[in-house]
């Protein structure tokens, strides 16, 4: 581990019952040549965690999302699944419910619903249309799925004897808390959310029940984390609208006899792992293929989700704005794209996908011959051949309409060897700690973003290299350490100040 204070909070949680819960596990399960095979999950907080879970003998309460989740969580009593069966390091309560349950809960509550109002991806004069099936699905699928959960979290607390310390992570548990708080009125509880909280306004396109149970399961949390202040302010204004009482100076907010404490933690990356990584032989075997890819062109890149936040397809309209206003850069740069589907279940997404792939064909029709593509597309590209192409970039776009974080430019910054440019989107979370560093763009303007291919292009090496030294300068002095260490730090501090 690499915690700041490591010691003191390893003291502070040596007589803690750690219990994390969220939907997606630390592991994911799947079958292979018919056995149950173990993969262990994506993403910083699965890095940053799991050492404190192996520590402390945790316990890391998820969905079973797959049908080896579901297969290997009913082999064990509880579905509680060790890790690994021999000499546990930690333990993996699976909540298991019907699939139509799941779907309810997953792909029309907290994906689309949720996701687009706190994404601002709605469209207004036509949709959501919040019908039946949603009113429906928020019982019998959200409200259902966030009770299961409660109840596991109550069970693992009552399992052992130490104190209980729960950290709900994100907005698919938002009503887990008041669940919880019913049953355990004096434990503390503290959620973290990945994603952006919208303007109050805007908010209010969820129906009020919704809002209602929305606000007070947060308000039930003892501390509640978001990325940015401006999140943090949102939220706050948010429960004042409500009816809440609130001092935004302090970040506090008083409700039904119960105080939150409300902060940011900008979230960061594991500087020294994905370092460590880049260096890798499997990554330094995939570079060949970014390096036959790049030839001697100037290499634009990006990697995303095909997720509309991320706001592709208005990247791809700059580019090819740029290819018509500059026509002398034509056959003397690539753009490659690196990224993956995601939640092909739910239509908005399929056919986003899709239309992704249009215009990346309809460029590469249109400017392309045979000599020169214009658009390099991997998609579904493993984790190591993104970091190979972190390394080999001369300018990355990241320009979502919004989103919680987005660590892909502090991740992209710490490995780049050719001291590339980044085109960073206003909305993005951690535009607020990079927008010096960074060319900005307005997500929404696409000739602003034409232009700031060019500005990248045309930009002189002091000017690169400047910029990249601050860029890798502020990624290597925050990390994903200092991001939990923080919440414990604010934990152990209101535990003693509230007496728990």
């Amino acid at each position: 581990m690499n915690f700041p204070n490591q010691n003191k909070i390893l003291e502070f949680l040596k007589d803690k019952n750690l219990i994390v819960v969220s939907n997606r596990g630390p592991v994911e399960f799947y079958k292979y040549n018919s056995k149950i095979k173990m993969k262990r999950g994506a993403g910083g907080l699965v890095s940053t965690l799991l050492p404190l879970m192996e520590a402390l003998n945790g316990v890391w309460i998820a969905s079973a999302m797959t049908p080896g989740d579901i297969e290997i969580a009913k082999q064990y009593p509880e579905n509680r699944v060790p890790i690994t069966d021999e000499d546990p390091l930690f333990w993996v309560p699976f909540v298991v419910v019907d699939q139509d349950q799941y779907e309810c809960y997953y792909s029309t509550i907290s994906n689309p619903l949720l996701w687009f109002v706190q994404h601002y991806m709605w469209n207004s004069p036509y949709t959501p249309d919040i019908d039946d099936k949603i009113h429906q699905a928020w019982d019998e699928g959200y409200k259902y799925m966030n009770q299961k959960f409660a109840e596991k979290v109550l069970t693992e607390s009552k399992r052992n004897v130490k104190e209980p310390l729960i950290m709900l992570q994100d907005y698919h548990l938002y009503l887990c808390p008041t669940y919880i708080r019913k049953k355990m009125k004096n434990t503390f509880l503290s959620q973290f959310i990945h994603i952006p909280w919208p303007q109050s306004e805007y908010f209010s396109i969820i129906p009020e029940y919704m809002r209602k149970g929305i606000i007070e399961g947060l308000l039930s949390n003892n501390l509640l984390g978001f990325h940015i202040p401006r999140y943090v302010t949102n939220f706050i204004q948010t429960c004042e609208e409500y009816g809440a009482e609130v001092d935004y100076n302090k970040g506090i907010i008083w409700h039904n006899g119960q105080t939150t404490h409300v902060k940011s933690y900008p979230i960061s990356i594991d500087y020294e792992g994905i370092k460590e990584m880049a260096s890798s032989e499997e990554v330094l075997e995939k570079e060949k293929l970014i390096k036959e890819i790049k030839g001697d062109c100037f290499l634009f890149y990006r990697t995303d989700r095909a997720d509309l936040s991320k706001n592709i397809i208005r990247g791809f309209q700059a580019y090819e704005l740029f290819l018509h206003k500059y026509p002398q850069y034509q056959g003397k740069v690539k753009f490659l794209t690196t990224g993956k589907p995601t939640r092909q279940q739910i239509r908005e997404y399929y056919d986003y996908y899709y239309d992704i792939m249009d215009i990346i064909e309809n460029i590469n029709i249109k400017y392309g011959n045979d000599d020169w593509k214009p658009i390099e597309l991997i998609f579904k590209a493993d984790y190591k051949l993104v970091v190979a192409a972190f390394k080999n970039y001369d300018c990355m776009i990241v320009n979502p309409i919004a989103d919680g974080m987005n660590i892909v430019p502090k991740e992209a910054s710490a490995v780049n060897e050719k001291q590339g440019v980044v085109i960073l989107s206003e909305k993005a979370g951690c535009f607020e700690e990079l927008k010096d560093h960074v060319l900005p763009v307005n997500p929404y303007d696409i000739s602003q973003t034409a232009e700031a291919y060019h500005n990248a292009l045309k930009m002189d090496k002091n000017e690169r290299s400047k910029r990249f030294e601050n860029l890798q300068k502020i990624v290597a002095q925050r990390t994903i350490y200092h991001w939990i260490s923080e919440q414990f730090e604010d934990i152990e501090k209101l535990k003693s100040a509230e007496n728990f």
